[in-house]
């Protein structure tokens, strides 16, 4: 899905009518997508207050209310404005409706009332309006903000109101959503870090406008996108050529490092994974993996070179390593003989941050796998936006790829577009999971993808998997759970299930 600026995308959606399209077309396709979007994370029936202000964003209010009507919900529109003899773009929106609405500083009883599930949904300005929102809207905002109890959701349609559409600060009132939807585009402003306590989790609806993007430097990869990226398993596939992965990692301090990057490359599709780790961690590996090589070697020493490069397609490194000489040592001697990628996660970023001279005697891909934390080691300086970051890395290292960690991860490469994930939610904050994603990414490359599409497809897999695992365990999921979820997101990936049969 492309991110956009709010000038490129109301130019987008004005070229889209004056060639044809209509608006309740155009409009009844965003609203399905959100519908579709938040409908899974909905109890069954509820009462839900819609926000409602003066622009087409309150008709996507409007208009989803309706339908959510018709699923059994209370609903109520409250208006920052008085509707006049305003009409809604959708025939099917009668004009009782705005006659039955609310306008502040009514306020909707039935909602305050409410002793089940709560729903708010922001309509109230869209991607034209430039915060601080105006003293009605603004009043709203504040109220709503005082009202909000724990277990309500906090739905923004497009981008939550108050939010600059393209900075991403708040200079005064805004909605802080549990969830914000695209509509037809990411706008710029929901991708910047200092947006993400407004945005929540971001959901991204597609819109046929008819007529193509405009030139963006940046996507949000959706999971129903990431079939474009999925190469074809031949028929006469085999251990060889499926691809193998050597690891070096694991240790005494951090032992479930091993098996969970271990892991990761074996459901890559991965045709052989060895792993190579501290000898005493390696005797109760086989009854946990024992489609899983070992080549175990001295604590506190390094693997020999020759044998962990010798037939592999790919090779990861640093996932439970704390930095030593002897990591160091072998780092040093490994980038710059490697013809195959190499993966570098946790204890060989901090060595790296060290030494950035090794990066530049890299003749194969190497991919860097940063956590906020580590990519300000990285670049020896405070990181407040991981988009000016990843530029400011890609400046001084134009032949590596990074994958900066964090919510809607970004894989950068001086040679495409930024790239922000558009799948996976807070349950992947928990110890292991960037292990999951170092072995995934791995053995993707391993089987041949371009590094930036097995990282950028490592990403939405591994979040994927994690939605998954959430929707039936919440902040309980740990990174075994996420593993256990990769089948079925692979077959959502793919096309083969949809989110309900997975």
């Amino acid at each position: 899905m492309i991110v956009l600026s709010p000038a490129q995308a109301r130019a987008w959606e004005e070229k889209s009518l004056r060639e044809g399209a209509r608006m309740k077309d155009l409009m009844r396709q965003a609203v399905s997508g959100a519908l579709r979007e938040i409908q899974p994370l909905l109890p069954a029936r509820g009462h839900a207050l819609f926000l409602v202000g003066p622009g087409h964003n309150g008709d996507d209010a409007v208009l989803l209310a309706w339908e959510m009507r018709e699923l059994g919900w209370e609903v109520e529109l409250l208006l920052s404005r008085t509707p006049g003899k305003r009409v809604h773009p959708d025939p099917r929106v009668k004009a009782k409706v705005w006659k039955k609405a609310l306008v502040w500083p009514a306020k909707p009883e039935g909602f305050l009332g409410a002793t089940g599930p709560r729903l708010v949904v922001d309509g109230l300005l869209g991607l034209g309006a430039v915060p601080p929102p105006r003293p009605p809207e603004t009043a709203i905002l504040n109220w709503i903000a005082r009202e909000r109890r724990p277990t309500d959701l906090f739905v923004a349609l497009d981008l939550p109101t108050g939010l600059h559409p393209s900075e991403g600060h708040a200079p005064g009132a805004v909605f802080s959503a549990d969830i914000t939807v695209a509509l037809g585009s990411v706008k710029s402003g929901c991708l910047r870090d200092q947006a993400l306590p407004h945005v929540g989790r971001l959901h991204g609806v597609p819109v046929d406008f008819g007529t193509p993007p405009p030139k963006s430097n940046a996507d949000f990869l959706l999971p129903s996108g990431a079939v474009r990226l999925i190469r074809p398993r031949p028929a006469n596939l085999h251990k060889h050529s499926a691809g193998i992965v050597h690891l070096w990692t694991g240790s005494t301090t951090y032992p479930g490092a091993a098996l969970l990057a271990s892991e990761g490359a074996l459901r890559s599709g991965a045709g052989y994974v060895r792993l190579f780790t501290d000898r005493p961690l390696t005797t109760a590996i086989p009854g946990r993996l024992p489609e899983l090589l070992l080549s175990p070697h001295s604590e506190g020493t390094a693997p020999d070179l020759p044998p962990f490069q010798n037939q592999a397609t790919a090779l990861v490194v640093g996932p439970g390593l704390p930095p030593s000489e002897a990591l160091a040592d072998f780092l040093a001697r490994l980038l710059p003989n490697s013809t195959v990628p190499i993966v570098l996660d946790a204890g060989a970023l901090d060595l790296v941050a060290s030494h950035p001279e090794w990066l530049e005697t890299a003749k194969a891909p190497v991919i860097l796998t940063p956590h906020a934390g580590e990519l300000a080691r990285l670049l020896g300086q405070k990181v407040t936006e991981r988009a000016e970051a990843a530029r400011v890395w890609l400046d001084r290292h134009p032949h590596t790829i990074l994958v900066a960690k964090g919510p809607h991860t970004l894989v950068a490469s001086a040679d495409h577009p930024l790239s922000h994930n558009g799948s996976g939610n807070p349950a992947q904050a928990t110890a292991g999971t960037g292990d999951v994603l170092a072995g995934l990414i791995g053995g993707l490359l391993a089987a041949g993808y371009p590094p930036f599409d097995a990282a950028r497809l490592a990403a939405v897999w591994h979040g994927l998997a994690a939605d998954l695992a959430a929707s039936g365990g919440g902040p309980s999921v740990l990174a075994t759970d996420l593993i256990r979820h990769l089948p079925a997101a692979w077959r959502i990936l793919s096309g083969q299930a949809d989110w309900t049969a997975a």
